[in-house]
């Protein structure tokens, strides 16, 4: 399974709150037929058990829709749901440890945050994308290491050997000019989460994304 160059890809990341669980997979069955690509399970603090249990709804939910399940963070649980993929950060493991437990054609992703670490994945042949990490601020990322800015993205772009997802702060006001660079895709959060309608805020991301795509060919 890889990430693909003809269609830009929108991954949505996960925020489940502690309740209206019902309504949450509500929400995520909607993502999934309003054009998300990818849905990241990422659940901060969460027990292995509870994660468990949402990962396999979410399985369940998505399966009709064709929208791969990525897991964040967490090999043994991608591994114990047989789910499509893992996105890794730097202190999450080595990529190439991770394809050769979950073999080569689930997804692997890692989240970049300076020049070095995205050198040191230009050499691995374990990735099957990147994350620009972080896009712009983000108020569902604690720590950010670095921003790269529109200008950073660019670069970011042109050096890296792998598909690159950007990620952080990304939204409707921003799309378009994050469009114009060659990302492969965004990863989003907050703005899908917060908006007043998700069906057509989704759409609308993805028209402004693919228009970028259009323009820049």
């Amino acid at each position: 399974m890889s990430i693909s160059t003809n269609h830009r890809q929108l991954h949505l990341l996960t925020a489940c709150p502690n309740s209206e669980h019902n309504e949450y997979l509500k929400f995520i069955e909607l993502s999934a037929k309003s054009g998300i690509t990818h849905l990241q399970l990422r659940q901060k603090n969460w027990s292995f058990s509870s994660l468990l249990s949402l990962g396999r709804e979410l399985q369940a939910l998505l399966k009709p829709y064709s929208v791969p399940l990525i897991i964040n963070d967490n090999l043994h649980l991608a591994l114990e749901l047989n789910a499509d993929g893992v996105h890794l950060g730097q202190k999450d493991g080595d990529p190439a440890a991770a394809r050769a437990i979950l073999g080569a054609d689930k997804i692997i992703g890692v989240s970049i945050e300076n020049t070095a670490q995205l050198e040191q994945a230009n050499l691995s042949r374990s990735l099957n994308y990147v994350a620009a990490s972080a896009a712009f601020p983000s108020k569902s990322k604690n720590n950010i290491e670095y921003i790269w800015g529109l200008e950073g993205l660019d670069k970011f772009c042109q050096r890296s050997y792998h598909p690159v997802i950007a990620i952080g702060g990304i939204n409707l006001s921003n799309i378009a000019e994050v469009g114009a660079t060659t990302i492969s895709g965004v990863a989003v959060i907050s703005a899908i989460h917060e908006a007043d309608n998700p069906k057509q805020y989704i759409q609308e991301l993805n028209q402004q994304l693919n228009y970028g795509r259009i323009k820049h060919d």
